[in-house]
């Protein structure tokens, strides 16, 4: 539990991003939920951008605590089995209603909205997760062509966050309102098994347009 003043302001942010996204979050009701006041934000942080980024950080190193995206795995194991690995984690932060679901709130509330600091954001994620993704699909695909990596990375977040994105959340995924584990960990199973034949067909694509490129 935070103990510091700056500590409850970046975990009050946290659950107010999560809630209201970027744009829909407003820095009384962070401040009111850390029992502060606004001088307090810009003692600590200076602007609203900079406790974002506090918090975006504090609530991915919460969902990689229960969801690391590099999994148990060791750095020789294959580059699809890292994929999946990341793929699992970001898939079950999203059936998460704790902290460790935050950091995907955060990500569906905010990209593509307006007023959102969209490439600030995707400079902090590539950081966080984005750049094991990429090196790991590099591997895959057997490309270092930035483009078809850029391609890759694109396919693999929509289908892995395609649960977290959803407008009413996991309602019509399963037979009831309660899944038991094992229905959202066969759901997730499914998922991560369509992000790999996907990524495997487009690389069957790709090598076949290089083919081509190389006898025309």
């Amino acid at each position: 539990m935070a103990s510091n003043p700056k500590e409850k302001l970046i975990d009050s942010a946290v659950r107010v991003f999560a809630d209201k996204g970027y744009s829909g979050a407003k820095v009384a009701d962070i401040v009111n939920g850390a029992g502060a006041n606004i001088a307090a934000v810009n003692y600590h942080f200076g602007s609203k951008d900079k406790l974002f980024v506090c918090a975006l950080r504090q609530a991915f190193a919460d969902a990689d605590e229960v969801y690391p995206s590099r999994g148990a795995l060791s750095d020789d194991a294959s580059a699809k089995d890292h994929i999946a690995a990341i793929a699992r984690a970001i898939l079950r932060r999203s059936f998460d209603d704790g902290k460790a679901g935050n950091f995907n709130k955060i990500m569906s509330r905010t990209m593509c909205v307006p007023g959102s600091p969209v490439e600030m954001i995707l400079k902090e994620v590539d950081e966080l997760e984005l750049n094991h993704l990429a090196n790991q699909l590099g591997q895959f695909l057997v490309s270092d062509d930035p483009t078809v990596i850029s391609m890759a990375i694109s396919n693999f977040i929509v289908l892995a966050t395609i649960i977290s994105k959803r407008p009413h959340g996991t309602q019509g995924l399963f037979n009831s309102d309660n899944p038991s584990p094992e229905e959202i960990e066969l759901l997730i199973e499914k998922q991560v098994s369509t992000i790999i034949a996907t990524l495997s067909a487009f690389k069957s694509l790709t090598q076949q347009q290089a083919a081509l490129g190389q006898t025309s």
